[in-house]
């Protein structure tokens, strides 16, 4: 009897780790969302402050918002994949 109350208190161990990193994976991409808004913000006001034309220099609003983005989406994955091995543990 007691044998399976511990097999239980230790599957809600894994699963709570497991949460943890999927609450930290939404995060991140929450922060990534806000992230390229901002991002697609300061482009543009970058633009509309020397004169630009935003569509003649969409390469370098492309490379700022990747740049904000990419690495908030690797981490995001990266966590949420921790939480599958706890989880599958």
């Amino acid at each position: 009897m007691n044998k399976n109350k511990d097999e239980i208190q230790k599957e809600k161990k894994k699963s709570n780790k497991a949460m943890i990193f999927y609450i930290l994976a939404a995060l991140l991409l929450l922060y990534m969302g806000m992230s390229a808004i901002t991002s697609y913000q300061s482009f543009a006001v970058y633009c509309e402050n020397y004169s630009l034309d935003m569509m003649d220099q969409w390469f370098l609003g492309f490379q700022t918002i990747l740049a904000a983005t990419v690495p908030c989406l690797v981490y995001a994955a990266m966590l949420y994949g921790i939480g599958l091995l706890l989880e599958k543990q």
